[in-house]
């Protein structure tokens, strides 16, 4: 039977914004101990910002636009150098919440609500967690979805090949990380397969992640480290399917054409934010522009109403493991 349940991932309002590129997780990854390091404060990482740090600069200079003010002039009116606002406005800045008031303030900004957003933005765009402990050994574009997916509220992912990351068991991830063709250096096997491990405590901590995955049929026939890894990895599946904030569905091979055949792709869905991830072999983009997110989320309706429901699905996994 297939599912015509709805979704209950809720869809965040998100500003118009901007497409950007970020190359994640790409770079061949080595580990070592590494200890993480006025109105304004520069970003860890100023040449790569993060997803949040961007948005915020995107709508304070859209924000900027809409008054008619040109950079110049707008940092004449905030008493600063253009050079800094430019920075504010590009991401390779924060900004503390007493300036970002007094900006608001002389923008003439008196919406609360579009206040608020941007406050909390910029109070977000700073966070931090477990996964700073690999700052200087993860591609800087990595942790800021690690950052994204540590306290998104929504998870809505789509694979044709693989069990997500979040539903993988510690052996399946290690055969999946060793399988990969490093373009330089040796990837670290352990240290990336502890790190799957570790993004899998959102869902079990107090406000689990509410986690929506949509798997090709074809992903639980690969038999990624062989046909005991992949029996523990079915059973694993069908452990976790069973948590109240996991739904999880299999696209079956009779569901015969479908619009996924373009590739997997995950949505995330903060407090603040959503964006949606697609890769390739070597790269992988953040797609935050509004309709681009409300294409990808009729698409995974679309997927959602021609997979088989979750207990069917359950099902499916069970006979797969009798016939391991």
């Amino acid at each position: 039977m297939r599912s015509r349940a709805s979704s209950r991932c809720p869809r965040a309002p998100v500003p118009q914004s901007l497409l950007t590129q970020s190359h994640w997780p790409t770079r061949p990854t080595t580990f070592t101990d590494y200890a993480s390091s006025g109105n304004d404060y520069p970003m860890d990482n100023p040449q790569r910002p993060t997803m949040r740090s961007r948005k915020l600069g995107t709508m304070l200079r859209e924000l900027r636009e809409s008054r008619d003010r040109t950079l110049q002039k707008a940092a004449r009116l905030l008493s600063r150098t253009p050079s800094s606002l430019s920075k504010l406005e590009t991401g390779k800045r924060g900004i503390r919440q007493p300036a970002l008031e007094h900006m608001l303030d002389r923008y003439e900004l008196t919406d609360p609500d579009r206040r608020k957003a941007l406050y909390d933005l910029a109070r977000d765009s700073k966070k931090t967690g477990w996964w700073l402990r690999y700052e200087g050994k993860l591609d800087p574009a990595t942790l800021d979805y690690l950052s994204l997916e540590a306290e998104a509220a929504c998870v809505q992912t789509f694979e044709l090949h693989l069990v997500p990351g979040l539903l993988q068991s510690e052996k399946y991830a290690r055969a999946v990380n060793a399988s990969t063709i490093p373009r330089d250096e040796p990837h670290d096997v352990d240290g990336l397969t502890e790190i799957r491990m570790r993004r899998q405590q959102v869902l079990f901590k107090e406000d689990p992640l509410q986690l929506w995955a949509i798997v090709s049929e074809a992903a639980l026939y690969q038999q990624q480290g062989g046909a005991d890894v992949m029996q523990g990895q079915l059973r694993r599946l069908i452990e976790l399917s069973t948590l109240p904030n996991v739904t999880f569905q299999v696209l079956p091979f009779t569901a015969g054409s479908h619009p996924g055949h373009n590739g997997s792709f995950t949505t995330l869905i903060t407090d603040d934010l959503s964006v949606v991830l697609v890769e390739n072999l070597i790269a992988g983009w953040y797609l935050e522009d509004l309709e681009e997110i409300r294409h990808y989320g009729l698409v995974f309706d679309h997927l959602r109403d021609a997979a088989l429901s979750p207990s069917d699905s359950r099902a499916l996994i069970e006979r797969l493991v009798s016939n391991l």
